[in-house]
């Protein structure tokens, strides 16, 4: 007859794992449990960000140089970007312009002349 090997109930029983009371936590990962002692404070709702979706580059821009709280070398940084789109240059103009004015210039020596007045006949023709 076999005296060891194993028998059936024998040796260390299995341990159940025990129901932790785990802390209630939301979808952003705060305690919402009151009893929890070190539940965490949920900051302040941010502002919605405004809708920029009107705005163009330049309005931007005049924005920024006119807010006095910002700093000075942004501003004048800002001033410097919009004065282009904002004043021309004296005299600045297109090259569409400086050729039509080229071309007048020209046609003032080579235009057809006026033909002659008949003053012989009084003006009337003959």
């Amino acid at each position: 007859m076999p005296r060891g090997g194993a028998r059936p109930g024998a040796g260390r029983k299995p341990s159940k794992p025990k129901a932790e009371k785990a802390p209630k936590v939301d979808k952003d990962g705060f305690k919402t449990d009151e009893s929890w002692p070190f539940r965490q404070v949920r900051p302040p709702e941010p502002p919605p960000p405004a809708d920029l979706s009107a705005l163009t580059p330049l309005d931007y821009l005049l924005e920024v140089m006119r807010d006095d709280q910002e700093d000075r070398s942004r501003r004048m940084q800002a001033a410097s970007l919009a004065a282009p789109y904002c004043h021309s240059k004296k005299g600045e103009g297109g090259k569409k312009e400086e050729r039509s004015e080229a071309a007048k210039r020209v046609a003032g020596r080579f235009a057809p002349a006026a033909p002659p007045k008949l003053v012989a006949a009084g003006g009337k023709k003959v």
